[in-house]
């Protein structure tokens, strides 16, 4: 039979353990915000599952609600492993506010341990209508040239959420495949692997939230 310290101490004891085990869970934690408040892309770092490495993963949030659970971002370089944006360390961040076409943004700069310094960035921009975000690989020895097999950026599905992109360039259009019975994962259409020299600015991936798709025309013209 516990005593009421013993019991306190229990308490005190599952209190810790719940807070080591969320601080392990999403680690170097970035966020921007809409311009009128309501949406936030959490930007972070977190372990898929048990004993996997290290992903960079992000949520969405609409007025304080997650609507976007945890999902998982990373790009499939030809013959090499791991996805670049896994077993990732962030280097750098910075945010900032574009008032003129209403929108505020984060760049996470990222480098990739145990690859001789693979770098990856991710660039996300935050409106009221939606969230945008897409991958810049800076130039780095082991890729030289950049050479996509694949991508691996994760979505929720989730009811009255828009999910498309913005091309760039020569890039490969995108489709959504099933991952499970929740999530759908961007597949690139052929042929791959798509190759190009550093640094390489992907497509927007964007996720619109309401009607409104003047986030999907500001992306377009710029």
């Amino acid at each position: 039979m516990l005593t009421c310290g013993g019991l306190v101490i229990r308490l005190l004891v599952s209190f810790i353990l719940i807070a080591l085990t969320s601080a392990h869970a999403a680690l170097d934690t970035r966020s921007v915000i809409s311009p009128n408040g309501q949406l936030e892309f959490r930007l972070f770092i977190a372990e898929p599952e048990p004993g996997e490495l290290y992903r960079i993963a992000y949520q969405v949030f609409d007025h304080g609600k997650r609507i976007m659970d945890t999902a998982f971002l990373g790009l499939d370089i030809f013959a090499q492993e791991p996805l670049l944006g896994e077993n990732a360390g962030l280097i750098a961040s910075s945010t900032g506010v574009d008032e003129r076409h209403r929108y505020n943004w984060l760049i996470a700069r990222y480098m990739q341990n145990g690859t001789l310094g693979r770098l990856l960035n991710v660039e996300v921009r935050a409106y009221d209508d939606g969230i945008a975000f897409r991958y810049v690989i800076p130039p780095s020895t082991p890729m030289m040239p950049i050479e996509i097999a694949d991508e691996a950026t994760e979505f929720q599905n989730v009811d009255g959420v828009t999910i498309t992109e913005v091309r760039q360039g020569s890039y490969p259009p995108m489709r959504l495949a099933p991952l499970n019975a929740s999530e759908v994962v961007t597949r690139l259409a052929a042929p791959t692997p798509f190759r190009a020299d550093a640094p390489l600015t992907c497509p927007w991936r964007v996720i619109v939230i309401g009607k409104d798709a003047g986030i999907l025309s500001d992306l377009n013209e710029r």
